[in-house]
């Protein structure tokens, strides 16, 4: 018997889990992997995002800003290795100053730190580049996510919380003002439990029509959105992150950083059916002559494959973006179960503020 039952171990279910039991609920979080946060969790940019790019009222934009705050602050705390690079976003057409102007305009409507700079600015750190326009955003950055999962692992270990790894959630149903959860890890067993959250990202859709009486309206189909880094050796120009303007589904081919000052490129975006991290080499010659619109004097023979990440998308592939779905018994009818889809970027940034955000709404439950 416990209070709580967290399906998934990546960041989200870690910080919900560590807002929960530093509030002195006892929580179990079931991970089906060998180590918590190994997938969407640390296949990812690792970026600290501003909360620039989306509509005003959405959930999204509100945990983003805050949970970028959040972050810096906790990862000074614990001594989680972190940078504020700073982002720039340009325009490298004129055709792409408008929608640079757009860009604007709603990271000022999101209350964000942003504004318009010099080309003299953006070159005197980042020589080299080809842009007509830029925007600057000064609280972008990025973070260790291995080092920030550890942190959130031993606020819970320390709280009290469970972490049980290689352990599958099978089906869970509602026993009067209880859920009884069906596991499986070395055995199969039951955890009884008074709440129950969903935040199994890629696996969402199969862990919810495992529920009982949980609506099929309600369940998101997952849209596997997969995107490949390449890292670029040698001496790097650029001291900022460098964003292109971005596409429907994706910030774009991306300058970033590794904690080490190294640089990478990424991700592109491409749906697919299946899941798997397999890394398509053929896409180089792509990458180069994206990266070549903004950056001519890349070398191509610097270029290397390095990691591949999937986003679990509720948005299809020709639909405006989907805010967060974050649902309660108002949504679905099951009291005391909490439902997480749709969890992509920016979910690193907004995690901490997720954590909080969950606890608000359970302890009112």
């Amino acid at each position: 018997m416990t209070d709580v039952v967290i399906i998934g171990g990546g960041v989200i279910g870690l910080a919900i889990a560590r807002e929960l039991s530093n509030s002195g609920l006892d929580i179990i979080i079931l991970e089906k992997n060998d180590r918590a946060g190994d997938v969407t969790s640390s296949r990812n940019s690792g970026v600290i995002h501003a909360g620039i790019y989306y509509p005003q009222n959405f959930l999204k934009t509100t945990l983003c800003v805050e949970g970028n705050k959040m972050l810096y602050k906790y990862a000074s705390e614990k001594n989680i290795s972190h940078k504020k690079y700073g982002k720039y976003i340009i325009a490298t057409s004129k055709e792409e100053q408008s929608k640079l102007q757009t860009i604007l305009r709603q990271g000022i409507e999101n209350n964000v730190e942003i504004e318009m700079v010099s080309k003299e600015q953006v070159l005197k750190n980042n020589p080299g580049l080809n842009f007509f326009e830029a925007i600057y955003s000064p609280s972008s950055g990025v973070i260790d996510v291995p080092d920030f999962v550890s942190a959130l692992e031993g606020d819970i270990q320390h709280f009290g919380g469970l972490i049980s790894l290689r352990t599958n959630f099978i089906s869970a149903r509602k026993d009067n003002d209880k859920f009884i959860i069906k596991c499986l890890g070395e055995d199969k067993f039951d955890i009884s439990s008074k709440y129950l959250v969903n935040c199994s990202g890629l696996s969402s859709e199969e862990t919810l029509s495992n529920i009982e009486k949980f609506p099929n309206s309600r369940i998101y189909k997952n849209y596997f959105a997969k995107g490949h880094y390449f890292k670029y050796s040698g001496k790097s120009p650029f001291t900022n992150l460098i964003y292109p303007i971005s596409g429907q589904h994706s910030l774009g081919i991306h300058v970033g950083f590794d904690l080490a000052g190294g640089i990478r490129f990424g991700p592109d975006m491409k749906f697919v059916e299946t899941i798997n991290y397999n890394f398509d080499d053929s896409l180089k010659n792509k990458f180069v002559k994206e990266i070549s619109q903004y950056w001519p004097g890349i070398n191509p023979d610097k270029l290397h494959p390095d990691y591949t990440g999937i986003r679990p998308k509720i948005t299809k592939p020709n639909e405006a973006m989907k805010d967060f779905s974050i649902e309660t018994s108002k949504h679905h009818d099951i009291k005391g179960f909490f439902n997480l889809q749709g969890i992509e970027s920016p979910g690193l940034t907004s995690s901490l503020a997720i954590g909080k955000y969950i606890k608000n709404l359970l302890l009112k439950a």
